[in-house]
């Protein structure tokens, strides 16, 4: 089957240029350092006339590479609905009659091609019923809104078979898997990953007045989000003075000199099964950075020591460390022995500074806050961009709706517990006092 230009004008198909970020975007597909692209956009961009592009593209390349028909070509959209209504009535304009095997099958909204590819619409949101095919291509439309464990479970390990290829398009919506994938295509991100971000007045589709219109009559956070396609905060975010920007990325020019065999390593523990989660600090010039984290899953604190000692020890010693840990390891017993969580550290040989009891979560928070954005503007308070899991924690540690109680069941807690226990107990935390009185109580 060779696919070209019909010259038959009932199957000639009207098709506008690509705008200029349209055609950036477009440009960097197949390449091997953007086997996965992302495209953040503001809204009326032209993601969908962008997508029946890349389709068209990927029917193209399949035929040209001789790629097996079990791979499919997939346009995927956070519901099966949704991908029908936005993308099924395009997508048949979209290929020619001339590529067809047969009619479209308005059911599953699929299309067989004479090469015997097939092309298919998919909702996301019942993601394991779509395993069982390979992939060449998928284009998620409206990212932001689709489960992420689509992915990670079923669309990438589809891609496998043939090293097919992939592209996110979406608005901004929060701090979530979707800000993942762009962070992934920026310099310094994943080596196979690209990523851009174009605002709606850029797509060149929706007039300047209307963006203005829309600026005087929206909240800023909305207009920020949706037509400047910007990546804005949770609301109730916990650790809200911590920025990627600010308090990692310029970690990287003085990242050779991060970690100090010289000087002494300092831990805050947050006591869990699972995850165990530890972070790792060293002091230079009164700012604390975060030279690594320590994340094991299903584990306890004999392995945790285990993995400090391996990671930092120094002539077999960890005289040189001080551990800052959760003060619920005075009674949390994980060892066979019976063992507490703080006297196993103990018998490491680091220096353990254990709180008698839990400090007001607030306390906790506002230290931790004024280390990274104090009052007068000053940052003392940085992490390597490699310690991922922490950077998530931070980012996206949340109160529950409507109260000032921190929302434990996203999983975000723990690494922020860590690093709060650490810089409370080092700035903050007064230990009590014992006071020496004579026989007559006076």
């Amino acid at each position: 089957m060779s696919i070209r230009k019909s010259k038959n004008k009932k199957s000639f198909i009207k098709r506008e240029k690509l705008s200029k970020p349209q055609y950036e975007i477009y440009s960097w597909g197949w390449r091997s350092e953007a086997r996965f692209r992302t495209a953040v956009c503001g809204r009326r961009f032209g993601k969908t006339f962008l997508a029946v592009e890349e389709i068209r593209r990927a029917c193209r390349e399949a035929v040209r590479l001789n790629i097996n028909t079990d791979n499919e070509i997939w346009y995927g959209a956070p519901t099966f609905r949704q991908a029908k209504r936005v993308f099924w009535r395009r997508l048949k304009k979209g290929l020619p009659q001339s590529w067809l095997a047969s009619k479209p099958n308005e059911t599953d909204c699929s299309i067989v091609l004479k090469s015997g590819h097939v092309v298919r619409c998919v909702g996301l949101n019942e993601y394991d019923n779509l395993r069982g095919s390979g992939l060449w291509f998928f284009l998620g439309d409206e990212w932001q809104d689709a489960p992420p464990e689509a992915w990670t479970e079923t669309i990438r390990p589809m891609l496998s078979t043939a090293g097919g290829h992939a592209l996110f398009i979406g608005t901004p919506k929060g701090f979530n898997h979707f800000r993942d994938n762009y962070i992934d295509g920026q310099p310094g991100g994943e080596p196979d990953c690209k990523s851009w971000k174009y605002t709606t007045l850029e797509g060149g589709n929706v007039p300047a007045d209307e963006v203005k219109q829309a600026q005087r009559t929206l909240d800023s956070r909305t207009f920020e989000q949706e037509y400047c396609a910007d990546f804005k905060t949770f609301e109730g975010r916990i650790f809200y003075a911590f920025t990627r920007d600010a308090n990692s990325n310029d970690l990287g020019s003085i990242r050779a000199k991060a970690y100090d065999p010289a000087k002494p390593i300092e831990l805050g523990i947050d006591f869990n099964i699972n995850p165990m989660s530890c972070a790792v600090l060293q002091n230079h010039d009164g700012a604390d950075y975060q030279i690594d984290e320590i994340v094991i899953k299903t584990s306890n604190t004999d392995e945790l020591v285990t993995e400090i000692r391996n990671r930092y020890s120094r002539n077999g010693s960890l005289t040189h460390i001080t551990a800052y840990p959760d003060p619920a390891g005075a009674q949390r017993r994980t060892s066979a022995q019976g063992r507490t969580d703080i006297s196993i550290l103990q018998g490491s040989g680091m220096r353990v500074i254990a709180m008698s009891s839990h400090p007001l979560v607030r306390d906790r928070v506002n230290v931790a806050n004024s280390r990274a954005k104090s009052g007068d503007g000053a940052r003392r308070f940085f992490v390597d961009p490699r310690c991922k899991h922490s950077i998530d924690s931070y980012e996206r540690h949340v109160y529950k709706d409507g109260t000032s109680e921190p929302d434990k069941g996203t999983g975000f807690d723990h690494q922020f517990d860590a690093v709060s226990y650490l810089l409370f107990g080092k700035y903050a935390y007064k230990p009590p006092q014992q006071h020496a009185i004579n026989i007559m109580g006076r």
